[in-house]
């Protein structure tokens, strides 16, 4: 009984509560609220064993269909002109086919572990065909005074300066796929940054993972010939060398940005078994209506590493995984349609004889009204997939459709 009390407190909170912190500026309570309706088609690489066939229709296609329920709570407590406090909440409901089909209890775990040394994460009901899960994914202390700026605590730190494949990203990786999870993952992390001149910064980072592994680097940032530069240097999971380089900056009327990457074992510093990975891209914006986004990286990969796709919406175990394959390209394009409408269509192509895939992904983004949007999405996968059970790669094709409408409040 308790557990319903607080997650329909949780789920439902009142805008009483939020207009009044909104008016107080001493606690700020905002958020929002996500129904998600999917289907997916994807071709099975073996043939369905008659204990299994109900989850076919008779050709070999897998048919999945799913509904999400998504609750954020963003609460903020300003103690004062220098710290501020904040816990923020990710609480999610998912019915259907993927938790029924959920054999090997991936998805549930997925749902319950983010990768944190600290996880304030529960499934608090767990069926046949559902999974609900109350998470925290922000819980920090930031205090500015001068030119100090510290974070503690559960924290997104974003070091990636391109739009999709981010090599300097090296706290906290995810995935370009995941839409639904516009704040991207979070890190227990020690943030700190102190600004040494009006273009200029010297910025430390810390975090620690599930398995007790620290990372830790040192990132300055300058702006120099108008352009936005950072240099990398640290250690990943106390198991590499990083160094990084990043820069963003205009080319006439287009913005280009860059980022480079090298991650070095450190028991194998002289030999080849380290990763390097340079990302970079352009988007120009076209009479107000069209902007158009191309996007490449580049990787050297270690001997012997293979090549292939894996679950798309699953973030990457580490930046060192960001690289598909040794070559992938990007490519955009968005039209706003009206000042209400925006319609889209993305693309990569991982040219890999290994892989030999696309993604295409079109989009429909409306908005209702001040506070309520909605959303189409169709993502298409094509290309040498392994088989969780064999790893053996066949070539599949994998489409899914998304419906999503969303209410801030």
């Amino acid at each position: 009984m308790f557990r319903f009390l607080l997650a329909l407190c949780l789920l439902f909170p009142t805008l009483a509560l939020a207009q009044f912190g909104d008016a107080d500026k001493k606690f700020v309570l905002n958020g929002y609220l996500v129904n998600m309706q999917s289907v997916s088609i994807s071709e099975l690489p073996f043939d369905v064993p008659d204990s299994l066939s109900y989850l076919t229709k008779d050709d070999n296609n897998l048919y999945s269909t799913n509904i999400y329920f998504q609750n954020r709570l963003n609460l903020f407590w300003y103690a004062n002109d220098k710290l501020t406090i904040s816990a923020q909440m990710r609480n999610r409901l998912a019915i259907g086919d993927q938790i029924r089909m959920d054999f090997n209890g991936q998805v549930e775990d997925s749902y319950k572990n983010s990768g944190n040394y600290f996880n304030p994460s529960w499934n608090v009901a767990v069926g046949n065909s559902y999974i609900f899960n109350m998470a925290f994914d922000r819980l920090y202390a930031e205090y500015s005074s001068g030119n100090w700026d510290i974070t503690l605590g559960k924290q997104r730190i974003n070091w990636g300066k391109t739009f999709a494949f981010n090599p300097n990203d090296m706290f906290n990786t995810y995935s370009y796929f995941d839409f639904d999870y516009e704040e991207k993952p979070g890190t227990d992390a020690l943030r700190a940054m102190y600004y040494t001149g009006a273009t200029t910064s010297l910025e430390l980072a810390a975090n620690i993972d599930s398995a007790a592994h620290v990372s830790a680097a040192l990132k300055w940032n300058a702006n120099l010939w108008n352009y936005d530069f950072q240099f990398i240097g640290g250690t990943l999971k106390e198991e590499d060398v990083a160094l990084g380089f990043g820069w963003s900056g205009y080319v006439k009327n287009s913005s280009w940005r860059g980022e480079f990457a090298w991650y070095q074992p450190l028991e194998n510093f002289a030999d080849t078994s380290g990763v390097m990975m340079l990302s970079t891209g352009m988007d120009f914006t076209l009479n107000s209506k069209w902007t158009l986004q191309g996007e490449v990286m580049l990787a050297k990969l270690p001997e012997g590493k293979k090549v292939a796709f894996f679950d798309a919406y699953a973030p990457p175990q580490s930046v060192k995984d960001l690289a598909t394959s040794p070559f992938q390209l990007l490519g955009s394009v968005m039209y706003q349609a009206s000042p209400l409408s925006t319609l889209s269509l993305a693309s990569i192509w991982y040219p890999h004889p290994d892989i030999k895939g696309i993604f295409i992904g079109p989009s429909w983004q409306y908005s209702v009204a001040d506070n309520f949007s909605a959303s189409l999405y169709w993502q298409f996968f094509h290309g040498n997939f392994p088989d969780a059970i064999t790893n053996e790669t066949s070539m599949q094709s994998i489409n899914s459709g998304f419906m999503r409408l969303k209410y801030s409040f």
